[in-house]
């Protein structure tokens, strides 16, 4: 019997400035073959998922999904992380009475805003940050027909956001398919764009008629990165029966992608956990030091003893002597 249990790793060290093409590749594998990662600290009863990181007046956060175990409902967490790979506490940035992840936090037009996952609200949700990193306040929803997960940013102007998720199937939601949209201020012809909104969300309808069909790769897993001159996107894979198997590595080349690597339960090495024990890679993110990403693994329970039979009523005890 087991309990599967899913923490973040951090692996230091992650310098790649002047590697060529075929170097970058190389060293992206030897890391994931040789470089163990480092189990950061989590909480009792709950279950952290979705590692996003933002850097802010050279200091860095890690922003996640928080999920109580005993309601199965999750909140979006935040602790600074330091050089040494050390955090400091947990602390709750942002809740709802629905489940949230999928923490996408970035920079626009002065203000620092913030994509969770909202698909149980069947809603596409903007906040702002009005004190950081702990204050958020709701700018705008944007209901949706689908459910939409995993949100990241492809293009970021003054006058508009190029956000890409993945709706899931409603029957299966192993099954996922990429949905392109457009965030932008619903008064276009304003010289002075107020960053309060209102903003409206349009579908990229050539993008989305590309991208009709359900399948088991279409799904981000984490933002985008500039790796040497290239332009990565870290993708999960799934398969019929389970979530999060594995991360694939996409390089942009113009409106196509092509895969690089991937990051496997099989290539991964974490300090402290088995390799047979652990069965999924879900979530990938980085900058110029630190690289994160979060894991399944298998958790031992202890063996239950068994009870010593009592004797039969008509047997005597031992010592007894009583007639």
């Amino acid at each position: 019997i087991a309990l599967m249990t899913v923490t973040f790793f951090i692996y230091k060290g992650f310098e790649l400035a002047g590697a060529s093409y075929g170097q970058i590749i190389t060293m992206a594998m030897l890391l994931y073959v040789s470089a163990a990662y480092t189990p950061l600290p989590g909480r009792e009863g709950w279950w952290f998922a979705d590692p996003l990181l933002y850097r802010r007046g050279g200091r860095r956060w890690l922003f996640a999904e928080a999920m109580d175990l005993s309601t199965g409902k999750g909140r979006i967490e935040v602790c600074e992380l330091h050089e040494d790979g050390t955090i400091d506490a947990w602390q709750p940035a942002l809740e709802e009475d629905f489940h949230l992840s999928f923490p996408t936090v970035f920079d626009w037009n002065g203000e620092i805003w913030m994509l969770p996952e909202t698909g149980n609200d069947h809603s596409l949700r903007l906040y702002r940050c009005r004190a950081f990193p702990t204050g958020w306040e709701l700018v705008q929803r944007f209901a949706t027909d689908e459910e939409l997960c995993d949100a990241i940013l492809l293009d970021r102007r003054a006058e508009a956001l190029t956000i890409l998720c993945s709706e899931t199937k409603p029957d299966n939601q192993l099954y996922v398919r990429y949905r392109r949209y457009t965030l932008r201020h619903a008064v276009q012809e304003s010289a002075a764009l107020p960053p309060q909104g209102p903003f409206e969300l349009v579908p990229d309808e050539t993008y989305n008629l590309q991208h009709r069909d359900f399948d088991l790769v279409s799904r981000n897993a984490g933002p985008l990165f500039v790796l040497g001159e290239q332009i990565i996107h870290p993708t999960q894979v799934s398969s019929t029966v389970d979530y999060g198997l594995y991360l694939q590595f996409l390089a942009r080349r113009g409106s196509s992608e092509i895969p690089l690597c991937a990051a496997t339960p099989q290539n991964v090495t974490i300090t402290g956990i088995a390799p047979a024990d652990l069965i999924g890679v879900h979530t990938y993110c980085r900058d110029d030091r630190l690289e994160i990403l979060d894991a399944r693994y298998l958790t031992r329970l202890p063996k239950i003893e068994k009870a010593a039979k009592p004797a039969p009523a008509d047997e005597a005890a031992p010592g007894d002597t009583t007639p």
